[in-house]
């Protein structure tokens, strides 16, 4: 059984977000405090402001809370700074061997992925799960390493239902 599979940057961002929150799920409330703290600190920096400017609030206390507020607030920016950094370096290269064009030959040994710059082998003892979001099938590797189907690389209902039953045989 044989595919072309066409991976653009943008399947892979949709495999790396369901990867992330798959391996990430039990962290989601550290980003539920971050925001929450963040959206305090903006209300307590523009009540303060306001209050000041109508004169219902001395200058010391405002200036107090706009000295505790700013430190913590810039910590946040940058916090999701360094977030956006690391999320771009882990994009891989355009028409590189995670996106562009590949070619996948499925047999009773293993899964054979040609891509531009040579090809891989993976064994059926090295598949870990095989995962379907989003239309995409996903064939766990590794961890967070998956050879990604697109949906546009089956033609039809069948083939898709025919390869997950093939693969799963194997696995």
């Amino acid at each position: 059984m044989k595919f072309k599979v066409e991976i653009s940057k943008a399947d892979y961002d949709a495999f790396n977000a369901y990867a992330s929150s798959k391996l990430l799920k039990s962290h989601y409330w550290l980003a539920v405090i971050k925001n929450v703290i963040l959206w305090l600190v903006l209300g307590a920096i523009f009540m303060s402001f306001f209050q000041f400017l109508s004169g219902g609030i001395e200058s010391k206390y405002f200036y107090t809370i706009l000295a505790i507020s700013t430190p913590l607030l810039i910590y946040i920016v940058l916090g999701k700074l360094e977030e956006h950094k690391l999320v771009k370096s882990f994009t891989p290269n355009q028409n590189g061997i995670m996106i562009g064009s590949k070619e996948f030959e499925i047999n009773s040994d293993g899964i054979k992925e040609t891509h531009l710059f040579g090809h891989n082998f993976y064994k059926w003892n090295v598949v870990e799960n095989i995962e379907e979001a989003n239309g995409s099938v996903y064939v766990f590797v590794d961890k967070v390493l998956a050879l990604i189907f697109t949906s546009e690389s089956f033609e039809s209902k069948e083939i898709k239902d025919e390869f997950l039953s093939k693969v799963q045989k194997y696995v």
